[in-house]
């Protein structure tokens, strides 16, 4: 027994540690379908348990090895994880409540805010939240009726709330600007609109198109060892991929040059293989890119996933974001501010 407790701690934790590193870090480079089950944790999940193996081979001998296993996977997870950079960002670029400020240099911003509402059908409250925010564009996954939205425009801008408003029980649209389009067309969890916000100082239109998302439902199924589990994993991000190539193929008909944000709920976890299609399509992660902050979104109590995402084109630069904890839903709501170019 002595003997297969001294190979384990001294050979076989370390060596297993190392093995892991090589499989997960190239599964999370290449995000090929078939290991997509591997991908759905966090990769600092994986570190995690990397470094606890290694790092119990060394408190019991003091090897090298092990300590340098241990040292490899806390570098490559600092390096690696999508957490890292938005911690490191100084709270300045964090959007506040209210109005949004102006950006560096006194350009105006664009307050955009998803949310997903938790069946917002039962859940009526839950779109009231992004009132404190001061949105000019909500997205909204789940949503609650056209009833509620409704009353969210009115009072998030007062007046007539018509024309400020779309969708309903999936997904939902709320805007400072006017709805001049909508599309949906055989999408089943989401919808497409071209908002107008008037004119700027030169004269020029302002108008945003929008992509609101919700994307096929993560397959939960966690049992890695078994074929079956790897296969419906594989399955389930073929469907999401197909449902967001859809989205994307309409949203490039009818936006041409102006400028786009695609938002919502992807149930895809960040750097998932799926957001391939948005960045060769000229989007860009906007929390990736300028929030700061926990990023992840998903569960709200306490989130492990990024799956509440917005990206957008070349046209709308992201210069803020943060997550906010919500009262009403098990997301979190994400905020970011964009300068129109």
């Amino acid at each position: 027994m002595r003997r297969l407790f001294h190979l384990t701690v001294t050979t076989l934790l370390p060596a297993g540690a190392l093995l892991l590193h090589g499989i997960i870090f190239i599964s999370y480079a290449r995000r090929w379908d078939k290991v997509a089950a591997l991908t759905v944790f966090p990769f600092w999940a994986w570190a995690l348990l990397g470094m606890l193996m290694a790092g119990s081979a060394w408190l019991f001998t003091r090897r090298r090895l092990a300590l340098g296993v241990a040292a490899l996977w806390l570098v490559t997870m600092l390096v690696y994880s999508d957490e890292t950079v938005p911690l490191l960002r100084p709270s300045s670029r964090m959007p506040q409540p209210g109005r949004a400020a102006p950006a560096p240099g006194g350009k105006p911003v664009l307050r955009i805010a998803t949310l997903n509402c938790k069946a917002g059908h039962f859940n009526p409250k839950s779109p009231y939240e992004v009132i404190p925010w001061s949105p000019d564009i909500v997205l909204l996954q789940e949503s609650a009726s056209g009833n509620v939205l409704q009353d969210v425009a009115k009072q998030l801008y007062g007046g007539d709330p018509t024309g400020h408003y779309a969708g309903g029980w999936e997904c939902g649209l709320i805007t400072r600007g006017r709805i001049t389009k909508m599309v949906t067309g055989n999408f089943q969890h989401s919808l497409l609109a071209t908002v107008h916000f008037g004119k700027d100082a030169q004269g020029v239109d302002q108008i945003v198109e929008v992509a609101c998302v919700h994307l096929q439902g993560a397959e939960t199924d966690l049992r890695l060892y078994s074929r079956e589990t790897l296969s419906k994993h594989a399955v389930n991000r073929l469907r999401r991929r197909a449902e967001l190539q859809e989205v994307l193929t309409i949203q490039t008909l009818i936006s041409g040059r102006r400028p786009a944000v695609v938002g919502g709920d992807f149930n895809a976890p960040q750097g998932d293989a799926i957001f391939r299609l948005l960045s060769a399509a000229g989007f860009r992660d906007a929390f990736a890119e300028a929030g700061a902050g926990w990023p992840d979104t998903f569960p709200n109590y306490a989130p492990m996933l990024r799956i509440d995402q917005q990206w957008s084109n070349a046209r709308l630069i992201p210069v803020r974001g943060r997550t906010v904890r919500s009262q009403h839903s098990d997301h979190r709501m994400v905020i970011c501010d964009y300068v129109m170019e």
